[in-house]
């Protein structure tokens, strides 16, 4: 009768680029290439916001519907990086580092993007930040005259 006697030993070396425990200097190098990448993703924001400043120079104070697209178009733009943080780390995420401090530069990125936007805005005067632009609200102070009557006598 045939048998066949199988070892359940680990006698063959692991294949190329996986190995199932990970040694100090490997884990190290692993980490530090996830940092890496995360802060990438976190400076991302910030390379934007000199061609988005140099975009909203060009298109000058003028009123007109060019300059309102492209405001239109970096405002939408600094809101949706803003609300896209949670996206753009998930494929970090629960991988043995903290993504506070990245998060933190990704979301000061979107806040400048937003501030460029809203000082352009403002410059325009589209947006209502001195006391004349809410004159209309300020009640009229209307002045109650009394007439007495006067006789020469």
């Amino acid at each position: 009768m045939w048998e066949i006697k199988i070892k359940r030993e680990n006698s063959l070396p692991d294949p190329v680029g996986y190995k199932k425990a990970f040694d100090d200097c490997q884990g190290q190098e692993l980490r530090d290439d996830l940092e890496k990448k995360a802060m990438g993703i976190a400076k991302g924001g910030f390379g934007n916001i000199f061609m988005i400043m140099f975009t909203l120079y060009m298109t000058g104070n003028m009123m007109n519907i060019f300059t309102i697209v492209i405001i239109g178009q970096f405002l939408w733009q600094a809101i949706s990086t803003i609300a896209k943080m949670d996206q753009a780390f998930s494929s970090l995420e629960n991988r043995g580092i903290s993504l506070f401090l990245y998060k933190l530069i990704y979301l000061s990125a979107g806040l400048l993007q937003l501030g460029v936007v809203l000082y352009k805005l403002y410059n325009i005067g589209l947006l209502p930040l001195n006391s004349a632009d809410w004159i209309d609200l300020v009640p009229l102070h209307h002045q109650e005259e009394i007439v007495v009557p006067y006789s020469y006598n």
